[in-house]
């Protein structure tokens, strides 16, 4: 009777010992690395370092909304989950020249297998002034960034509806090398 309870703990720390070593391994990933071959979306997560963080690269957010246009947008993600923090740097074409943004997104849920986001708009949160809500959704099984973009709660007041109609749309970041 004794003999169950020690096959059954060495099993256990065994399976433990074996998943701290042989980390899961995703489609995306490049041999052992936690990135893609180009390195343009990794994920290092809580089993391969004390500060997970997750950097994604790429140049065109796409959507199926037929209405709307792709965003040409060269863009870089990077989250650090000890700042429980995202932070989506863009650069647009815009005539001859280009325009650089930065915006902040507040982690709202961490886990090993995706980060959801809120961002951090000019309006403070919950004001009821915010025009549109934007989130992100970092999903590591795919190895994917997605944008979704809804009406916030000043939607359909006049300054919302001066610039655009504020609507939900869901954009996917194309993860590649930047090109600028």
């Amino acid at each position: 009777m004794t003999k169950n309870p020690v096959v059954l703990a060495f099993v256990l720390l065994a399976s433990v010992a074996w998943t701290q070593d042989h980390p899961k391994k995703y489609p995306w990933q490049n041999g052992g690395d936690p990135c893609t071959e180009r390195m343009t979306f990794c994920w290092y997560g809580s089993e391969i370092v004390s500060d997970p963080e997750v950097t994604a690269y790429g140049n065109r957010w796409v959507t199926q909304d037929k209405d709307e246009r792709p965003l040409e947008w060269v863009t870089e993600v990077r989250c650090i989950q000890k700042m429980r923090v995202c932070i989506l740097a863009r650069n647009q074409k815009i005539g001859r020249g280009s325009h650089t943004n930065i915006d902040l997104y507040g982690v709202e849920e961490w886990s090993d297998y995706q980060i959801r986001t809120v961002g951090v708009g000019d309006a403070p949160r919950g004001s009821g002034k915010e025009c549109e809500i934007d989130s992100l959704l970092l999903n590591r099984a795919e190895g994917s960034v997605s944008m979704l973009t809804i009406p916030g709660p000043a939607a359909t007041t006049k300054v919302c509806l001066g610039v655009f109609k504020p609507k939900t749309v869901i954009f996917k970041l194309e993860i590649g090398s930047p090109e600028f």
